[in-house]
């Protein structure tokens, strides 16, 4: 109980005479002594009831202050009656709803609903108590369970206008509460995957036995198809697809099924951009169409792009978000990219190669050679990577088991398409929050939004597009639109501490923070050698203050072995000298050599 209702009830055990005590204007009702006068018409006829004159074009401006009359006039005198002490009002009671009591007691409202209406509120509130307590996973669960008992009645909400003002009142209070007393947390939570392209690295094709019949009807085959792309069958070639048929069938299968979520987005946009549609089983070997897939290089999403080459085609890669996990956002950048290797080579071959091994790479193997035919150059000794090797060949039988699934028994009905409506986010809000306007589970609105990397949409996003259900009220981006903006607490950088991230060893924190690593590994009394585990966290000791102090720790991280007085007095004669380029080059690669690699 809240409010006037609890002290009055606390003070007298008695029921308060029905009287009028606010109006929500937001919200459409009316709250009472007792109970909900629900509609602007009960409004308007209770006033009249109390001999309220209210000019007609001042009706709406000044209700609180004709209701304050009303209280005065009306429920004093009935609590002087009911010999209760009168009960202080603030002033702010009366015109924010957000201060307003639960009042459940309205003779209109029917007994089973009334009790749902008060446990439900009972939930609230000791959620409520918990979230100001700071235990806010145990308020979530009171939240959630406040919430879903209503869902879960038998009572409808779209046919009961009482229970839905109710409802909408108690997502309202929440999401304050959530706005109010709960930090967002920061620290992104990356779902991954592993990427087949790590499995494939090593695969050596060479022992692997071929049928001449299986080989000659592959040829039979490719005569009697049309694909969109120069497929050869050749030993390579031939090699791979006895791969996917035995020994990597699991994994070809698996992403043959998945790839039925995506295809209809990737054939959209490969049509748009003129890319072969054959083309889509790149990433078939790259991810098995995964989009949490994540490889040893830090590449990420169904085309596998490393941070630098998603930034150049137009992917945002924050703490946020990472486009790269984008069904839609990334095949348009793929398909771009692809475009932009065909334009450079002439040839599919040499562009899916470069795709896996760089441009710059592949370029300066064929300026140094003068070969430009992939099967050639694959045959130069120790001149092109094993995986990049094996890269095109499985691409080329991908594509043909892919347009022939049931020739070579692979299943033919696959999964359904994702399919989904967009809603633009003008700011940052609480996908917990939002999950409970669309009438959904957060894993259902995250699985929506893979690029999401945390429980909020991103800050500093105009006019972001939130994935939400197709069969969403397509008044839903008002009701989003109305969430408060979720308040993210951003850690900094710096804080004594480091979260270790995924191929970070000490030598590399340390520099980031321009310790030295014997400092860093003594202040965590651990070794230098010792292999850090991403996700743990690192004290970092303080920085040093001054220049001459930022000198002495640099040669330190250089030179551990030396003494500490040796450092002092070398850095001291090196005041003046010329200092190298931090990754100890002196530069001279060309602009067109310094390209990123996938």
């Amino acid at each position: 109980m809240l409010g006037i209702e609890k002290a009055a009830e606390e003070k007298a055990g008695a029921e308060l005479p029905r009287k009028i005590i606010g109006v929500s204007p937001e919200l459409n009702y009316m709250y009472s002594g007792s109970g909900f006068v629900a509609g602007k018409k009960d409004i308007m006829q209770a006033c009249i009831k109390t001999s309220m004159t209210i000019p007609r074009k001042t009706k709406k401006r000044f209700w609180p202050v004709h209701l304050t009359l009303a209280f005065c006039c009306l429920y004093l005198p009935a609590m002087t009656a009911s010999g209760l002490s009168p009960v202080a009002l603030p002033t702010e009671l009366v015109s924010t709803p957000a201060e307003m009591p639960y009042a459940l007691n309205n003779p209109n409202i029917p007994a089973g609903l009334s009790e749902l209406m008060r446990a439900s509120r009972s939930k609230y509130l000791e959620g409520s108590d918990r979230i100001k307590s700071g235990d806010s996973e145990q308020a979530r669960e009171s939240f959630n369970e406040a919430v879903d008992m209503l869902l879960r009645s038998n009572w409808d909400l779209a046919s009961t206008p009482m229970l839905n003002s109710f409802f909408q009142d108690l997502i309202r209070r929440i999401q304050e509460d959530e706005s109010r007393y709960l930090l967002v947390p920061s620290e992104p939570e990356d779902e991954v995957e592993s990427a087949v392209v790590d499995e494939l690295e090593k695969l050596d094709l060479i022992p692997i036995n071929v049928d001449p019949a299986f080989q000659d009807a592959l040829a039979l085959d490719l005569a009697n198809h049309k694909y969109e792309i120069p497929i050869t069958i050749n030993e390579m070639v031939v090699k791979s697809l006895n791969y996917w048929l035995n020994g990597g069938r699991r994994y070809f299968e698996d992403g043959l099924l998945r790839s039925g979520q995506y295809r209809p987005i990737i054939e959209k946009v490969f049509r748009e951009e003129s890319v072969p549609l054959d083309l889509m089983y790149l990433a078939q070997v790259e991810s098995l169409f995964k989009i949490h897939a994540v490889s040893r290089a830090k590449a990420k999403g169904i085309w596998q792009f490393e941070k630098g080459t998603a930034v150049r085609y137009g992917l945002k890669v924050t703490r946020d978000v990472d486009e790269r996990s984008d069904p839609e956002k990334s095949t348009r950048a793929a398909a771009r990219y692809l475009n932009d290797l065909f334009d450079m080579f002439k040839d599919w071959n040499l562009a899916l190669a470069a795709y896996n091994w760089g441009e710059g790479k592949v370029r300066r193997l064929i300026n140094n050679t003068g070969i430009n035919d992939f099967w050639q150059l694959i045959d130069l000794k120790r001149k092109v990577p094993l995986e990049t090797k094996n890269h095109v060949p499985l691409i080329q039988a991908s594509v043909i088991l892919g347009r022939n699934p049931e020739k070579y028994g692979f299943p033919t009905e696959l999964h359904p398409p994702l399919q989904y409506a967009e809603v633009s986010v003008s700011k940052p809000i609480d996908l917990r929050a939002a999950a409970k306007v669309l009438s959904i589970s957060l894993d259902e609105l995250k699985r929506l939004n893979p690029a999401l990397r945390g429980l909020t949409t991103p800050a500093n996003y105009p006019g972001y597009q939130l994935k939400v259900p197709v069969d969403v009220d397509p008044g839903i981006q008002e009701q989003l639109a109305s969430l408060p903006a979720a308040r993210i607490k951003v850690v900094p950088e710096y804080e004594g501490r480091h979260k270790v991230r995924r191929g970070e060893n000490l030598s590399k924190i340390a520099a980031r923070y321009g310790v030295a690593v014997d400092d860093l590994a003594k202040v965590n009394n651990i070794s230098v050698k010792k292999k850090l585990i991403a996700g743990t966290w690192l004290q970092v000791p303080p920085r040093p203050a001054s220049s001459k102090d930022t000198k002495r720790v640099s040669a330190k991280t250089r030179r551990s072995s030396r003494s500490a007085s040796s450092k002092t007095s070398q850095n001291s004669a090196g005041q003046g000298s010329k200092t190298a380029a931090p990754n100890g080059k002196s530069g001279g690669n060309s602009a067109q050599e310094q390209v990123a690699s996938k």
